[in-house]
């Protein structure tokens, strides 16, 4: 028989079983089938009403056929053993001992610790899917006398493309008919439009925000810039799996051992009863559960604060990174420009932002909204009659104002238009204004910072980690500096392209594991390169940073980012404090197992306390009453104990 003959055989079962279990949901399913036999055996054991056994008997067999496809269908199609395994054979060997209800009870407590689990996981993974809304995947082409709408992958170089005002350009190409202002913060990271005419080269991802343009494509649809970023994030995330796959080998050795050994012992006593108890006892769900339990704790406690994370492993990644690399645009800015300095040279201030702020006034992007407001602040009240404004490209306008010729813009632009810049120092991005050819003035600009931003990498050290580097596309260093020395970075890099940013990742990975901190945008291979990726404000494009991220912060609040370290943190101590737990409690019920202290029904018993033990521990992360009820000394003690471990762990790879 086949393995597609197999899975065709399993999808028949799975079907029908959907169609009884609650919600369309099997695990759910599995909790039901094995509650009703541990209501039913109790009660007969408790009163000797053998009705209640024979009632309860076929929900037993069901339960247990449940786990047997569960099993059968992981070795067959996978070829890996399942924690069903030690499910099953607790449930034949107790019902072969005369002892089923100790099995019910293990495959109830089993399949209600892993239901719970899942079920907030599931949540969260619908929480995610739920945001994701699909872009835009067709450009309209010219062909002939018709405009016809087809996928961006089937787009052939020299095809001419109709870009509508609003529009994300699809593909890589020229302008050839049309002028607009492009929003370039998909590729720059900057939140500044660049304005484009017939001959300029755009790229897609990049969106046209004034007027429709022609474009002729210079690559074919899937060699473009975008999907180019979706082949390295693909890359990217493949990579990922090799820790899963040593995960589920260690889970494999341990399942195939505990089975080794309950065979071990039937051989060596004779006794189904003592096998069965064995089984009971090392049945490792508080291995089983040390683990995911955690995880979706922490993952649930996060969704709560509109933190969404792509499963465990990256929030356990979280504690061994070695630097976490920060973008400026969008994580530690707002992406919103002020004015944070007039600089005026042979010209009153009133009047050089009266001059500006007329002019800006008829555009309408960031620049020119924070200069307008700027200027009412000071006093500005009245705007003089401009004419012939115009966008000029490379980030300048120029109009005339009673006769005067009046060029703003950066120093590239006056520069290209002959205009002669004296020496003066500033401390952000420089809009320059000359009138009449001289240059009469400076308004400074500069993104927004978060208070909560400043030292902002002296918290992050205090979790372990060794370097905080600023990454910034920004092409003026004096800012990336500022902005470097308010988070109190080790380390900035500007001018940075998304490829410089992804190579960046690459080379602090030589040290150890990298965090890159982003917006989800223009630095998405930077993200998926790295060994976690947490983008901030994901809410923009949350397609794209769910795609390339492992974490995603829908705000742009940065507390956010101490919060996953933290709880990252604490998941971990919790963590090393469940297996520690689960093993000293195999070790000592191994032993009271084999000396025959233990009957089926008393191990089964002591296995939930330990189960119920991992659970609650690792509930703290997600209900803090938990940690704050009775027991609250006990778990102090106990994380102190993972913090002396970590500390310990630390310093030995430090000598190392």
């Amino acid at each position: 028989m086949q393995k597609k003959d197999y899975k065709a055989y399993f999808d028949k079962i799975d079907a029908e079983l959907l169609k009884i279990s609650p919600h369309k949901d099997i695990m759910l399913l599995r909790v039901i089938a094995s509650i009703i036999p541990v209501v039913c055996f109790g009660l007969d054991a408790l009163y000797d009403m053998p009705v209640l056994y024979w009632l309860g008997m076929p929900f037993y067999l069901f339960c247990l056929g449940i786990y047997l496809e569960s099993f059968l269908k992981a070795a067959l199609l996978m070829h890996k053993v399942s924690a069903e395994l030690l499910i099953v054979l607790v449930m034949i060997v107790t019902l072969i001992d005369g002892e089923p209800l100790s099995g019910a009870m293990v495959a109830w407590f089993i399949g209600l610790g892993l239901y719970i689990s899942f079920s907030i996981i599931r949540k969260n993974r619908e929480k995610i899917e739920n945001l994701i809304q699909e872009g835009k995947k067709t450009a309209m082409v010219i062909m002939g006398d018709e405009i016809k709408e087809i996928p961006i992958c089937e787009v052939q170089k020299n095809d001419l493309i109709i870009v509508p005002k609003g529009s994300m350009i699809a593909v890589d190409g020229k302008i050839t008919e049309g002028e607009s202002s492009i929003d370039e913060s998909f590729v720059t990271g900057e939140p500044f439009p660049v304005f484009k005419r017939a001959g300029s080269l755009v790229t897609s991802g990049t969106l046209n925000l004034t007027a429709p343009l022609q474009v002729s494509a210079e690559k074919n649809g899937d060699d473009s810039f975008m999907a180019v970023i979706a082949q390295e994030i693909e890359a990217s995330l493949s990579k990922k799996s090799d820790m899963q796959k040593r995960a589920d080998t260690t889970v494999q050795i341990l399942l195939l051992s505990v089975t080794a050994y309950a065979f071990l012992l039937l051989f060596v006593t004779g006794s189904l009863h003592l096998m069965a108890t064995a089984l009971a006892v090392m049945c490792p769900c508080a291995w089983a559960l040390a683990t995911p339990t955690a995880f979706a704790a922490n993952i649930g406690r996060l969704a709560g604060s509109n933190i969404l994370a792509r499963g465990g492993e990256p929030l356990e990644n979280m504690q061994d990174i070695k630097t976490l690399i920060l973008d400026k645009t969008g994580t530690v800015t707002l992406a919103e420009p002020e004015v944070s300095e007039v600089i005026e040279i042979n010209m009153q201030q009133q009047e050089l932002l009266e001059l500006v702020a007329s002019v800006e006034s008829r555009f309408d992007h960031p620049i020119s909204r924070s200069i307008i407001t700027y200027a009412k602040t000071q006093g500005v009240t009245h705007f003089r009659s401009v004419e012939q404004a115009e966008d000029l490209p490379g980030r300048g306008i120029k109009a005339v104002i009673e006769n005067q010729d009046i060029l703003i813009g950066s120093a590239e632009t006056l520069l290209n238009q002959g205009v002669v810049l004296p020496e003066i120092d500033y401390n952000g991005r420089a809009i320059w204004v000359a009138v009449g050819g001289d240059v009469k003035g400076i308004i400074v600009i500069r993104d927004i910072m978060l208070a909560e931003m400043q030292n902002l990498a002296d918290t992050i050290h205090s979790f372990g980690i060794e370097k905080v580097i600023l990454a910034t596309g920004d092409n003026e260093e004096q800012e990336a500096k500022r902005v470097a020395e308010y988070i109190n970075a080790d380390a900035y890099y500007f001018n940075s392209t998304p490829e410089d940013k992804t190579a960046l990742v690459k080379k602090y990975q030589a040290y150890g594991k990298v965090a890159m901190v982003g917006d989800g945008v223009n630095d998405a291979p930077a993200l998926a390169a790295a060994n976690v990726g947490i983008a901030i404000g994901g809410h923009k494009n949350v397609n794209l940073a769910i795609t390339s991220s492992d974490i995603v912060i829908l705000g742009n609040d940065a507390k956010d980012l101490i919060k996953i370290l933290q709880l990252s943190q604490k998941m971990g101590g919790i963590i090393q404090q469940n297996y520690a737990w689960a093993m000293g409690f195999n070790i000592v019920g191994l032993a009271l197992a084999t000396f025959g202290f233990l009957n089926p029904v008393l191990a089964a018993i002591l296995h939930h306390f330990s189960s119920v033990f991992v659970v609650t521990n690792a509930g703290r992360l997600y209900f803090t009453h938990i940690e704050n009820s009775f027991a609250q000394p006990l778990f102090r003690k106990m994380d102190n104990w993972s913090i002396h471990k970590l500390n310990q762990s630390a310093t030995k790879e430090k000598t190392s």
